[in-house]
């Protein structure tokens, strides 16, 4: 996540989300879903996202689009980075580790705002009090690189403590260590106003078994209007994101855990 040699981003993504009305209940426009990726897609060309890929995941039971999944994607080339994203409740911009740096990935977000900007957000969607602002870092570490399981590894590497009791585990009942890691834990936050949540998890990463650091910032829409949003404060809301995501990586993960 932070500017270092041999740090282990995956992946870094700004996300507005807009829809959701409750618990597993979403509302959406006709004109979303017909006529808003047009617009998307005319001024990310604009901005030079010329290349588009479509996505078709089929509808939802009802017979809908399935809400707040990826359907387009919009690239400079083929397979290049940065890449803005599009679905229905659902804009992104999504930076991978090669190329990375967080001045490039901001100014990266900027041109992901402009082309939502221009887009006319407010004459398609029907976001209610639903818009939130997500910034979103994942890191990998693979374990089997230094002759350790996951739980091991974090012990060594991670200043988390979520282990379980020696009592449990040594019940002869249980014939194996630790094998699969799941950790999450979300707090409020006060600058950005919102949260951040913790996720550490074992995964397969590119077919190698290993584990995932997901950390989340996200603020609600008390700052954020799609009717007349200002593209500075947002930049501005992603600026302090960052360093928040920056103080979670450097005092959760050791240095040990990646190179200098």
């Amino acid at each position: 996540m932070a500017e270092k040699i041999k740090a282990p981003l995956i992946e870094a993504i700004f996300e507005i989300r807009w829809g959701r009305k409750d618990q597993n209940s979403f509302e959406y426009s006709n004109n979303e879903q017909s006529l808003f990726p047009g617009q998307i897609s005319a001024h990310a060309s604009n901005e030079g996202f010329t290349e588009v890929e479509s996505f078709n995941f089929g509808p939802a039971p009802s017979g809908a689009l399935i809400p707040q999944r990826i359907t387009h994607r919009f690239r400079v080339g083929p397979n290049a980075w940065p890449c803005i994203q599009l679905g229905l409740g659902i804009f992104t911009v999504n930076q991978v580790e090669q190329g990375y740096s967080w001045s490039g990935f901001k100014n990266s977000i900027a041109k992901g705002l402009r082309v939502f900007k221009n887009s006319k957000p407010e004459n398609f969607l029907k976001p209610s009090k639903s818009v939130t602002l997500v910034l979103r870092y994942n890191d990998a570490f693979f374990p089997s690189e230094e002759g350790l399981n996951n739980k091991e590894y974090v012990e060594k590497h991670f200043n988390i403590d979520a282990s379980l009791s020696d009592r449990f585990i040594s019940d002869p009942r249980i014939i194996d260590d630790v094998t699969d890691i799941s950790f999450r834990v979300s707090m409020k936050t006060s600058n950005p106003e919102g949260t951040i949540s913790v996720s550490i998890f074992s995964a397969v990463i590119g077919g190698t078994p290993g584990l995932i650091m997901e950390t989340i910032v996200e603020s609600d829409a008390r700052l954020f209007s799609l009717d007349n949003f200002s593209l500075d404060r947002v930049v501005g809301w992603c600026h302090e994101a960052h360093y928040f995501q920056k103080h979670a990586f450097e005092t959760l993960i050791k240095p040990s855990a990646y190179k200098l």
